[in-house]
């Protein structure tokens, strides 16, 4: 395998981005591929999920052995993401075969996946909790038997996933609070990682199997994001996050913006 050191780097500091501030994984790797290293879009999708699963797996773990993960709800989340992540691999996959020029198409995508991103992250940072959904009285939001919708949101948005790479953390995490506000913010954050590690592995497997994975590629980003994860993590205990994750919602919003 050759030593890419510029990919390196990159996923060495978006792994201390994530470490700091919770998000940016997907969301600034997949752009940073296109646009920084000029590697076609579908190719930087499918490579970007398959290295994100081997991140999850450390995070979900961790989650595991310190009890935070609430298991029906992330299989619940899966019953609707899994498919739709196939449904969204399999239409590129489609668009391919009839000759679409799909790297276009997923670009266009992605930039408005990046805008909503940035868009709701703020609205969390600037308002702490949302309250979208509603539910029962108004402050305890759904009960897991009542969220039947559940499963089409997710539906919904692991099909985003699938074309773009860019949700799997960040929007099932609106979802999570907004339906169960109540649910600790712990228990909140591992059902989000344990749920994205089923996604990505699923998506990732998928777009393998359509030829848009390079390996080589993935295993040079881990080289750095798993050091920068660690390392980000570590640094919390210093240097306020509020700041780093406005600068992480402006850049999303702009590189949303540019991809459009």
């Amino acid at each position: 395998m050759e030593i890419q050191y510029l990919v390196i780097g990159l996923g060495f500091v978006v792994g201390i981005l994530v470490g700091l501030t919770g998000m940016g994984g997907g969301s600034l790797m997949t752009p940073l591929l296109i646009l920084v290293l000029r590697i076609s879009p579908v190719v930087a999708v499918g490579t970007d999920l398959v290295q994100m699963t081997v991140t999850k797996a450390f995070g979900a773990w961790q989650h595991h052995r310190q009890g935070s993960v609430d298991y029906r709800l992330a299989l619940k989340l899966a019953v609707g993401s899994v498919p739709g992540a196939l449904a969204g691999v399999g239409f590129l996959t489609l668009l391919e075969r009839q000759g679409v020029e799909v790297d276009a198409l997923v670009s266009q995508v992605l930039g408005v996946a990046l805008v909503i991103v940035a868009v709701l992250l703020f609205a969390k940072m600037v308002l702490g909790r949302w309250h979208f959904f509603g539910g029962g009285d108004g402050s305890e939001g759904f009960s897991l038997e009542q969220s039947r919708w559940l499963p089409v949101i997710a539906f919904t948005i692991g099909a985003l996933v699938g074309i773009t790479s860019v949700g799997g953390g960040a929007l099932f995490m609106v979802v999570l609070v907004s339906m169960f506000p109540v649910m600790a913010m712990r228990r909140v954050v591992g059902t989000d990682v344990f749920h994205a590690l089923l996604l990505t592995s699923v998506a990732g497997a998928a777009h393998w199997g359509a030829g848009h994975v390079d390996f080589a590629l993935s295993a040079n980003i881990l080289i750095g994001s798993v050091p920068g994860v660690l390392i980000g993590s570590r640094m919390t205990a210093y240097i306020p996050s509020r700041g780093l994750r406005a600068i992480v919602i402006v850049t999303l919003f702009a590189v949303g913006l540019r991809m459009l």
